[in-house]
Formats: structure tokens, C-alpha cells, sequence
């Protein structure tokens, strides 16, 4: 009998160690590339655009979503995101002596499988809080909820681009944010 509740502890010990470290993510590539065209204005202050915090609370920076990891940290992916976007409005940043700050938080990455029109297709929502500083205050402040939804065919890269392009473009026509720079 003992030998018997030995074996079947192992057994569910084994189980549960393998369960507990799961299945690994799937490596993806996120190729991302701001193709809008962008009317910014001028903007008055020089601006510094410092690495994204990422708060989602997740063990690896390049994790997406628990099932798929980019090849850089997804906040480093943002903030390139952004950097484009500015370019494309003809806005350059500086590493030091700036005016005013645009300061990103990476909060959350959620991935959902649904059912569009008859379409079976995926939705990544990235949530990213943006602060326009200076002096040390906030003087702007909004989250910002980029949702890329593709056809489940077109595969996560290309629901993270979506999202990546959706952010951005909600920044850039937000006129709160640009009466701030401008």
C-alpha cells in the first residue's frame, strides 16, 4: 500500500511540476512600420521621449500575451512605434536638454479570440498610459487603448501592428495633447 502512495504522489508531483511551468511562448517577429502620413503642426518645445516602463507584472518584457514573445521588450516596441509616428510629423526628439518629456507606461496586452462577421479573428488590446511633462509636473496625461483586430489568418504580428498603428494615431489627434506641444 505504501509503495502504491508513493508511486501515485510521484506521479501527481511530476504533473504537477510540468503544469506549473507550462508551455512555452511562440517566438514572433514584430515588424512594425508607421505608414500614416502626419500633420503634427509645429511643435514649439523640444521634446525627449524616454524608455516606456512596462507594468503588466510579467517575469519577461518581451511576452505580448502569456502565448507569444516579440524579439525585443514590447515597451521598446512601442516607444519605436511612437518615434516613427513623430518623424513622420517631422518631429525629432533630443536625449537631453528638452523642454517637456513624453513619458510612456506600457499597463497591459490582452489578446482575445472572437468571432467577427463570421470571421474568426483576434483582438490585441494595448493599453499605454502617456505623460507630457515638464519641470518635473504633468501637465497632460491619458491612456491610451490601441485595439488591432485581423483575421486570425493574418496571425498575432499583425493584430500587435494594428494595435502598435491604432496607439499611435490616437496620440497624434488627440488635441488636448497637441494644443500642450504646439
Amino acid at each position: 500500500m505504501t509503495k502504491l502512495r508513493l508511486a501515485t504522489f510521484s506521479s501527481l508531483a511530476t504533473l504537477l511540476l510540468w503544469a506549473s511551468v507550462g508551455v512555452a511562448a511562440e517566438d514572433i517577429i514584430v515588424d512594425f512600420t508607421y505608414e500614416r502620413n502626419v500633420n503634427i503642426g509645429t511643435v514649439v518645445p523640444t521634446l525627449k521621449l524616454p524608455f516606456f516602463q512596462d507594468e503588466r507584472g510579467m517575469n519577461d518584457p518581451n511576452l505580448i500575451t502569456a502565448d507569444y514573445r516579440a524579439q525585443n521588450p514590447l515597451a521598446e516596441i512601442m516607444r519605436d512605434a511612437f518615434i516613427m509616428g513623430f518623424s513622420k510629423g517631422g518631429v525629432e526628439f533630443v536625449e537631453s536638454g528638452e523642454d517637456m518629456q513624453i513619458v510612456g507606461t506600457l499597463i497591459s496586452s490582452e489578446l482575445e479570440s472572437m468571432d467577427r462577421s463570421g470571421v474568426p479573428s483576434l483582438r490585441l488590446t494595448i493599453r499605454t498610459r502617456i505623460e507630457l511633462k515638464s519641470g518635473g509636473r504633468t501637465i497632460w496625461e491619458n491612456t491610451l487603448f490601441g485595439r488591432g483586430t485581423v483575421a486570425e489568418e493574418e496571425g498575432i504580428a499583425a493584430a500587435v501592428n494594428a494595435s502598435l498603428e491604432r496607439t499611435v494615431r490616437e496620440l497624434l489627434r488627440d488635441d488636448y495633447f497637441l494644443i500642450e506641444v504646439q
